[in-house]
């Protein structure tokens, strides 16, 4: 809101002055969100850093034992396998809400069995598979925790981008506007004061 050309009356300075408290209400409200909106960013991070360090060991983990599978079996036996063998691991997407955010959320369902007898695959490759089965739920968990973060941090910088328009562009422009009205406003007044007097000075002389 941009104050430029108006009425100079003291309809509309309260009316300005009603505007300015109306705006001052509305940015403690909005404060108010951001600050909240932060709160519970601040509650994600530690589980967010927790979970994003557990699955990096177990990620680290499945490719230690995956190095020293492709190291036995080499690297084009691999490559043959995973033509062969088709996804196995399947998840489903769903819409959920924490704390008064609706994200989109990866649910992992399930498993199939890869087939790959006819290939000879050394032990540590299964090792490997296995515990990357163990580490989905933690990895979706992962990927949920940080829809979540950015999502939430997104908002709370859009709540500061409608703190900065009223601190910096509404109330500015209307504080100067009910400024320049009470200063015409109080000289009309006084104009018309003297006008009086010099009416009375000449009816009554």
């Amino acid at each position: 809101m941009v104050v430029r050309t108006y009425v100079k009356s003291r309809l509309t300075l309260l009316r300005f002055r009603t505007s300015e408290r109306l705006y001052r209400r509305v940015r403690k409200t909005i404060e108010d969100a951001r600050n909240a909106t932060i709160q519970k960013i601040r509650v994600i991070i530690p589980k967010l850093e927790e979970t994003r360090k557990l699955v990096y060991e177990q990620l680290q983990q499945v490719s230690d034992w995956l190095k020293l599978g492709i190291a036995r079996a080499g690297i084009d036996e691999i490559g043959k396998l995973g033509e062969m063998v088709p996804p196995t691991v399947h998840v489903e997407y769903e819409v959920k809400e924490y704390e008064g955010v609706k994200f989109q959320s990866a649910k992992f369902v399930g498993i199939s069995a890869p087939n790959y007898s006819i290939v000879s695959i050394p032990p540590e490759f299964d090792i490997s598979m296995n515990l990357l089965y163990k580490t989905i739920d933690k990895l979706l968990e992962l990927l949920n925790l940080e829809n979540i973060f950015y999502t939430l941090l997104a908002r709370a910088k859009e709540y500061q981008r409608m703190i900065n328009a009223i601190d910096y562009v509404i109330l500015p422009s209307l504080t100067e506007a009910i400024k320049n009205l009470r200063l015409a406003l109080d000289e009309e007044e006084r104009e018309e004061f003297v006008r009086r007097k010099v009416i009375q000075i000449i009816l009554g002389g």
